[in-house]
């Protein structure tokens, strides 16, 4: 299956999880599209300042993949800065939060996964 950018869904959330802007998240697929194998495939840009808000994980587990700019990072209250390539994993029972803490976008990759025993 074969999505041009031209044809992928880009829907705004604001103030995501109590964090900060109006985040635009480009789904690459649909969730049906995916067939269940995972619930969320997005690129998501913050601007400067912009955030998603520290928020758990439960029955499932989720990826940052930074491709550009740089940005803050926390995992049960541990903040590191990513950089382009760099990628964190929010297991289920987790917490983690993203925060442009630059003065450039941030762009990255979401993909939220269900938690499978």
């Amino acid at each position: 299956m074969i999505h041009r950018q031209s044809d992928m869904t880009v829907e705004i959330r604001s103030n995501l999880r109590g964090g900060v802007g109006d985040l635009p998240f480009r789904h690459l697929f649909s969730k049906e599209e995916l067939g269940g194998r995972a619930d969320l495939l997005a690129a998501v840009t913050l601007q400067p300042g912009e955030s998603v808000g520290e928020h758990p994980h439960v029955g499932n587990g989720e990826v940052y993949w930074i491709l550009s700019g740089s940005a803050t990072v926390t995992e049960d209250g541990r903040a590191a800065i990513l950089q382009p390539g760099d990628a964190e994993f929010c297991a289920d029972g987790h917490t983690h939060s993203i925060y442009n803490h630059t003065q450039e976008p941030v762009t990255f990759l979401a993909l939220i996964v269900p938690d499978r025993p």
